[in-house]
């Protein structure tokens, strides 16, 4: 389809990439969608404005992660965007009570724009490349957003497409560290390691508001509280081409995608190991490297991320303090009497 779309439009052909996704577009109406996504998803949606779109994490009970989903607002319409779409309406509609929420997949494809020269002002490319990061444009079935989903410079489109592969999209997304259903999250191995793995150790940290209300909120807020993480999300980068079985475990931890020269894996913390070092892989050579996805909140190695108190546990400590001041007054009392 985008060889079509560029043979259409030979402007765009020589100003714009366009890199096929794997994700779905999926609309959501009904007059309680946006707080029930608020509830239900780890992103604050309550104050997403109009014509901007956030990153949000679909976390099951225990924290581990469903999909990692892009929330679109225009006005009072919602677009999601993900890539396992049946698994997340399921999992949406087991929750949905009396709400009035509906869901629908968009029979389009979810295709990145990437930066080139100036093209013709009408087109939809154009018109994503010309967003800032985080804003949304709407023009009846037409979307465009700022920014790719690996959040790179440029943007994205939602438009007709036949099958193609997303070859060009795995490459990057490997390089750049987005973790992604049936390899980083959902995968078919039996891992021990990755069963325990939530978003904040997927990198993640961006996509989970704290201090808010979702599915999974709980362990996470722990984990955030935790001295370390039990693992991290890294990057591997070999000398040439690999050809390994994600779900490979190793000594310090388990690959779970490669792609030429890259790799990701989750490395435990125990192993004691630090960007740059050196690790071996199926007999293969390799070095941890840091991602460009995340945000880095999680690379923190030493900071102790704490928590505000809560409002319960503010009262519960003026009411220890005040306890504890009464009970040297009586102390000091009774001493006096004594003598």
């Amino acid at each position: 389809m985008a060889r079509r779309l560029l043979l259409l439009s030979p402007a765009l052909a020589a100003a714009v990439s366009l890199r096929r996704t794997p994700l779905v577009p999926l609309a959501v109406t009904g007059r309680d969608a946006g707080a029930f996504l608020h509830a239900m998803l780890s992103a604050d949606v309550s104050t997403l404005r109009p014509n901007s779109h956030v990153d949000a994490c679909l976390l099951t009970g225990q924290s581990t992660l469903t999909d990692l989903i892009t929330i679109a607002r225009c006005q009072e319409e919602w677009l999601l965007l993900c890539e396992d779409a049946s698994t997340v309406v399921r999992e949406l509609e087991k929750r949905r009570v009396m709400e009035d929420v509906s869901f629908s997949t968009i029979d389009k494809a979810v295709f990145d724009v990437l930066h080139g020269d100036a093209v013709d002002d009408e087109a939809l490319a154009d018109k994503a490349l010309s967003l800032e990061p985080t804003a949304v444009y709407h023009n009846e079935d037409a979307w465009a957003l700022g920014g790719t989903s690996l959040r790179e410079a440029g943007g994205r489109i939602i438009t007709n497409a036949e099958d193609g592969p997303i070859d060009a999209w795995e490459r990057a997304r490997v390089e750049k560290g987005r973790p992604r259903c049936g390899f980083e999250f959902n995968s078919p191995g039996d891992s021990k390691l990755l069963e325990s793995c939530g978003p904040l150790e997927s990198g993640l940290a961006f996509a989970c508001a704290e201090g808010k209300c979702y599915l999974g909120a709980e362990l996470v807020g722990k984990r955030r509280k935790a001295p370390s993480l039990r693992c991290r999300l890294r990057g591997l980068r070999f000398s040439e081409d690999v050809d390994i079985e994600p779900g490979t475990t190793f000594g310090e931890g388990v690959l779970t995608s490669v792609n030429g020269r890259n790799g990701l894996a989750f490395i435990e913390r125990k192993a004691n190991l630090k960007i740059g070092d050196a690790v071996t892989v199926s007999g293969v050579p390799a070095t941890l490297a840091a991602l460009e996805f995340g945000d880095g909140l999680e690379d923190n190695e030493e900071e102790v991320v704490v928590a505000e108190p809560s409002e319960k546990e503010r009262k519960a400590a003026k009411l220890k303090a005040m306890q504890a001041k009464l009970a040297a007054a009586g102390l000091a009392k009774a001493e006096e009497s004594e003598a």
